[in-house]
């Protein structure tokens, strides 16, 4: 132990004062991260998936209360649990997208001459183009009862990189189901 200790002092002499205290700081600056940098980070990643977990269980229950509000109306067919698992799959597929979806608008209507119900959903979605993009990509990979029948791109101006996308979707649904 004695020769490791002789070598460090022989080349901390040879950094002189100026260079010691640079080695110093640079060991001290390695402890701190390690010490307290590091914890820190973990902790806040911990919290933010805590936060992006509540942010998903939200959206799902507002997909279901929305889906309950389309019930609600008098007169008007149920809404199948096929309709409201395929909005929960549409608010996962934005929320992975990192976007988020504040309203939309909503109307189920039946095709005549089939068993079908066609669930009309029209989102305002803004961000950037791959992230609209990718939302779109999972939305229809997630559900193949579910068509893009319209989008909408409009860009305030050429220098901004957000997008101001109307994305219409339908979701054909079983008239008994």
């Amino acid at each position: 132990m004695a020769r490791p200790l002789k070598i460090m002092w022989f080349h901390l002499g040879r950094l002189g004062w100026a260079g010691a205290v640079g080695f110093a700081l640079i060991v001290g600056s390695l402890v701190y991260d390690a010490a307290v940098v590091r914890p820190r980070e973990a902790a806040l990643e911990a919290q933010l998936s805590r936060n992006e977990r509540a942010r998903l269980a939200a959206e799902a229950s507002r997909a279901e209360a929305t889906a309950a509000a389309e019930t609600g109306v008098a007169g008007q067919p149920t809404l199948a649990p096929a309709a409201a698992a395929a909005l929960r799959r549409l608010f996962d597929a934005a929320s992975r997208a990192g976007l988020e979806l504040a309203q939309g608008e909503y109307r189920l209507t039946a095709v005549k001459d089939a068993q079908l119900r066609r669930y009309q959903v029209s989102l305002p979605v803004t961000g950037g183009y791959p992230e609209i993009r990718a939302f779109v990509a999972r939305a229809l990979n997630a559900d193949p009862a579910l068509a893009l029948t319209a989008i909408q791109l409009r860009r305030e101006g050429i220098e901004s990189t957000d997008l101001e996308a109307q994305l219409n979707f339908t979701l054909y649904l079983e008239s008994g189901a």
